[in-house]
């Protein structure tokens, strides 16, 4: 039987060695998830991986504005282009090599937590936490939860900027 400080370093030295490839970082627009690219960014360096830039247009939320109206659809799809552009380019800055883009409409729990990640292969998903109150949740609940539920691959939610580095 090993000693406890040999099962200790065993289990640490597996933990340490754990190397990802491809990290998918899951970008809104929203403070938290800036947060979430920032931790991306350290992580994907550290690892040598490739970052995928994913945005989710919520058509849940557009089904009663305008369902044949394609206009609004263009323009949501631009603004998310723009802002991953601007993802993008602070990753190339900062030394990331291999970054790609990705925009999809849908539902972005479901599509967050298992299909872009199973087509993109991806061995982590980042996402901000979102900071909704208890009640909200209830009602909406938290994107977050549903991707740690969900998922086949490793999560990591960032929540605080003084651990993003």
């Amino acid at each position: 039987m090993l000693p406890f400080h040999s099962l200790v370093n065993i289990i640490k030295e597996a933990v340490m060695s754990q190397h990802y490839e491809r990290i998918m970082i899951a970008v809104d627009g929203s403070y938290e998830s800036e947060l979430a690219f920032e931790k991306g960014v350290n992580v994907a360096l550290r690892n040598k991986a490739e970052l995928i830039l994913t945005h989710v247009i919520d058509t849940r939320a557009l089904q009663s504005i305008a369902t044949f109206d394609t206009y609004i659809y263009e323009q949501l799809e631009e603004e998310a282009k723009g802002v991953l552009e601007g993802f993008e380019k602070k990753a190339h800055e900062r030394g990331v090599e291999k970054v790609k883009q990705v925009i999809e409409f849908g539902n972005p729990k479901t599509l967050l937590a298992r299909d872009i990640p199973d087509k993109e292969k991806v061995d982590l998903i980042m996402v901000g936490a979102t900071g909704l109150n208890t009640f909200e949740r209830l009602l909406i609940g938290s994107s977050s939860e549903y991707i740690m539920r969900h998922a086949k691959v490793d999560l990591l939610v960032v929540r605080d900027s003084q651990k993003t580095f």
